[in-house]
This record gives structure tokens, sequence and C-alpha cells, in this order.
């Protein structure tokens, strides 16, 4: 069963819709992967879930957003404040500019469990610490009263998830949780979300631009370009046989699926910019199967079997 069911969101800045027209599902212990490159529309996607758009820069233009068949875009923002950490925690991208520098690590885990659930401070102290235990920080009852600079990288980035679990959610978005992180230290965070998931039974929703990173982690894909999904399925079958030529080049650009004698291939062109969106399909300036038709007329992400859809006049049918 869906815990969270988004359907035709639209996100505009004034008169131009930076997203437009996203589906998307995340089941209960799911962990659906948004792809793309930057601009594509990810992470304001996400805050627009959360509803954390910036006030009078962006807003959602249509569309709705069930959380367990609750319309989040209809809900005040006294009913948000409820939801925001209580059911839905979120990791942001760079912890060094979501963690506050003069405040103990423990007192921001602690902080949202007297605000949410009314515990005293040792209550909400002591599962702070619980917290640093599970998200992998040694010696947490020492480390609580630690200040974000004294943590390494992939530390802060253990914290961000505390501070995102602390109320227990049953939905974490994760938005891009291994950025400027050393390879070894990105394995051991991913790791640390698989079994947040396996342990607390999380539905979680992972950014990222990285595929070897959806590839170990994911069980169900959503691609993005320039605002809209291109196409949305099951991972082993999206990466195996993409319908979408934006997925097909891809993964054509990830280092492990190219000959190593060859330069390493490159989508041609640039991502179109919000002012500029072209017509019809937004990829077809950079897509080797473009026709007429494609400059001419946007194609709806429709079916290509049970479990997939796809972007694509010209999409593969597996």
């Amino acid at each position: 069963m869906s815990l969270l069911t988004v359907r035709n969101l639209s996100i505009a800045a004034g008169a131009r819709t930076l997203v437009e027209e996203v589906d998307l599902d995340l089941a209960e212990g799911e962990v659906l992967g948004l792809v793309g490159e930057s601009g594509s529309g990810k992470t304001i996607t996400c805050r627009a879930l959360m509803r954390l758009l910036p006030a009078g820069e962006l807003q959602i233009a249509s569309g709705s957003i069930e959380l367990r068949g609750r319309d989040l875009t209809r809900a005040s923002e006294a009913d948000m404040r409820k939801v925001r950490g209580v059911e839905i925690g979120m990791i942001f991208q760079n912890p060094n500019s979501h963690l506050d520098p003069v405040m103990r690590i423990g007192d921001q885990i602690a902080e949202s469990v007297r605000f949410h659930e009314g515990a005293s401070a040792n209550e909400a102290r002591n599962r702070a610490i619980e917290l640093l235990r599970q998200v992998g920080i040694p010696d947490p009852a020492r480390r609580i009263d630690a200040f974000p600079h004294e943590f390494s990288g992939g530390m802060r980035q253990r914290a961000m998830i505390a501070v995102a679990l602390a109320c227990r959610p049953k939905i974490l978005i994760a938005d891009e949780p291994t950025t400027a992180l050393d390879v070894t230290v990105q394995a051991q965070v991913l790791r640390l979300l698989l079994d947040l998931r396996d342990r607390l039974g999380l539905a979680i929703m992972l950014v990222t631009h990285n595929l070897g990173v959806v590839a170990q982690t994911c069980d169900t894909l959503a691609v993005m370009y320039a605002g809209r999904v291109m196409e949305r399925g099951p991972k082993r079958d999206l990466l195996r046989t993409p319908a979408h030529p934006y997925t097909e080049a891809l993964l054509k650009c990830q280092p492990g699926s190219a000959d190593p004698a060859q330069p390493l291939p490159a989508i041609p062109g640039q991502p179109p910019s919000p002012n500029a969106f072209p017509d019809g399909c937004r990829f077809h300036p950079r897509c080797p199967r473009a026709a007429i038709i494609c400059q001419e007329q946007r194609p709806a992400l429709r079916a290509t079997s049970a479990k997939r859809a796809a972007a694509c006049h010209f999409a593969v049918v597996p």
C-alpha cells in the first residue's frame, strides 16, 4: 500500500513552471530513487513534498500530495508542522548549512523530541544518545555534547540522519546524502540507510545523480529531466532495459559501462534553462532518436508495461 502518492504536481516561480506534472508513489519499506542531472527539479520536488518551498518565490501550482490519503497541499501550516519530522523526516543536502554551528549536536536532536512529543529534557537527551548510537556515532554519551565543527563530514551526515529520525517518521527523504563524502564514507552512509530501513520499516526517497548509488540501494526509480519525470519503474528492469533515451544516455555515461580504452561518453549539449524550456519533448535537442513529432508534441508519461512508464514518442517497450 502506498504511503505517499504524488499526482500531477507542478511547481512554479511566478509565471514560469519549473516542475511539471510529477507522479510518484512510495510504499512502506520501499527505497525510491529520484535521479537526474543537476537542475532537473529533484530537490525542489522534495521540498514541495514537505511544503518547504521559499515563501514568495516558489509555489505549488497544481496537483496533490497524499500522505496516507490526506492531501498535504490543502493542509494548514499548523498541520504541516505536525507532519514535518513526525511523519516525514528529511536529510538535507549539506549538513554544514543545516546543522546550527553554535548549538550542540544533542540539543539539535532533542529539540524536535521536546517540541513534538512534550518529552522532558532528560528523556529527550536519552533519546538523542540512543539515536546517535543507532546511526553509528562512537561513544554517543560523550559526543552528544559536541558541536558540529567537532564532527567529521561523515559524522555530521550521520548526525543529520539522527535529527531526521528523532520523532520516528515513517518516510525519510534523503537529498544527496553522500555528496562531498569520500567513497568509503559514502558506502557507510548508504549501508546505514538500508539498515535503518530494515530495522525501522522506513520508506526512503533517495535523491541522487549517481546511478552507482541507485544500483546499490533503490527498489524503484523515477528519472527526471528539466522538471519532468521521463521514466519510472523497478530499478532492475529500468537499468537493464531503459525505455527512454535520456535514461539510456545516463547509463552510458557511467564509468563502469564504457570501454576503458575509449573516452567516457557524454550527453551532448546542456540541460535547458527554466526560462527557455523547448517545445515538445524537453530532451529532444540532445536526443539521438528525436524526430519532428518530438519538437512539436510533448509526450505524456504513459505505461510501457505493467510496472513501467516513459514519456517518449519512441519509448522502447520491454
